[in-house]
């Protein structure tokens, strides 16, 4: 198994362990997003490389994986190019990291992070919040889904300047289904109710090294974009029959809304419920801000 990080070594490089097969750290089989698709879009820079993705979830907040070395950290938000510096680019250290009590290196259970940043962002037309998939969100196998991203594009060959956000459609695998389709692999572990799989049969498509932390976005087709789901693991490189494991954010309305309640005066983010299919008197039902209960903790790091 590989999980989508980045590390240092003598110097700052992504690195990834597979099963099987060659190492193709990039958005294997995507292409170039739009400027300004994906505004809640972010990169997680450790000595001025990118290592991981993230989203901006509040105006203080990023969704991200617990999987990466999480050490003088920094956040970008607005870009669209890692070699070229935008306007609109903004960045903000960050104050703190929250990574889930109950994570699992082994498996990847609960591999989900909340990221403080130092100081509030500005919502503009580049950057913006992502509403995230509510408790009891229905994903069905074949649900179709965007992943998006940062990377190489072969173990020795960088994404071409000047490094454009990369993007790729990917579709839902049930978990019963993924685990039928890893079970074998040498290093599987198990596919948990807190994960979600997606990938394509014919192989060619799926997140790598860099992208760990980026969003899984999913729409039901008469509603915006909704993460869904939070680039964790997976086995060989965008290989046939071989679905990315990603966490699934619905499974943590309750952890997120509580851990940055307890912090003061903060905007909390959107939930939305998504059920399929889509029709056009059935609308995916927005959850309102106030609707998950409060559990106060004795100290921060016990989340």
């Amino acid at each position: 198994m590989w999980r989508l990080m980045c590390v240092t070594l003598a110097l700052l490089a992504c690195v990834k362990v597979f099963a099987h097969g060659p190492i193709y750290p990039r958005v294997a089989g995507g292409v170039n997003a739009p400027q300004g698709a994906w505004p809640w879009m972010v990169s997680v820079h450790k000595l001025n490389n990118h290592i991981c993705g993230g989203s901006l979830i509040t105006n203080e907040w990023v969704l991200s994986a617990a999987h990466f070395d999480v050490s003088s950290l920094r956040v970008y938000m607005g870009m669209w190019t890692q070699a070229l510096v935008q306007p609109e680019e903004i960045m903000r250290n960050v104050r703190a990291i929250y990574t889930h009590k109950s994570y699992d290196y082994n498996t990847d259970n609960n591999d989900i992070a909340l990221l403080w940043l130092s100081s509030p962002v500005s919502v503009n037309l580049h950057i913006k919040q992502v509403p995230l998939a509510a408790q009891g969100s229905v994903f069905p196998t074949g649900t179709s889904c965007k992943i998006i991203g940062w990377g190489k594009i072969g173990p020795k060959q960088n994404l071409p300047f000047p490094g454009i956000l990369q993007e790729a459609n990917v579709f839902v695998v049930d978990n019963v289904q993924c685990h039928e389709k890893l079970k074998n692999l040498r290093t599987y572990t198990r596919i948990t109710d807190n994960m979600l799989c997606a990938g394509v049969p014919a192989g060619g498509v799926g997140p790598a090294c860099g992208d760990s932390g980026g969003p899984l976005l999913t729409t039901d087709g008469c509603s915006q974009w909704v993460q869904s789901g939070i680039t964790s693991s997976g086995y060989g490189c965008a290989q046939p029959n071989t679905p990315a494991v990603y966490t699934r954010v619905s499974q943590y309305q309750t952890w997120i809304t509580d851990l940055i309640r307890i912090h003061p005066n903060q905007n909390l983010p959107q939930f939305v419920t998504l059920s399929f299919p889509c029709s056009s008197g059935s609308r995916s039902k927005i959850i309102s801000h106030t609707d998950t209960a409060i559990h106060i903790y004795t100290s921060l790091t016990t989340y």
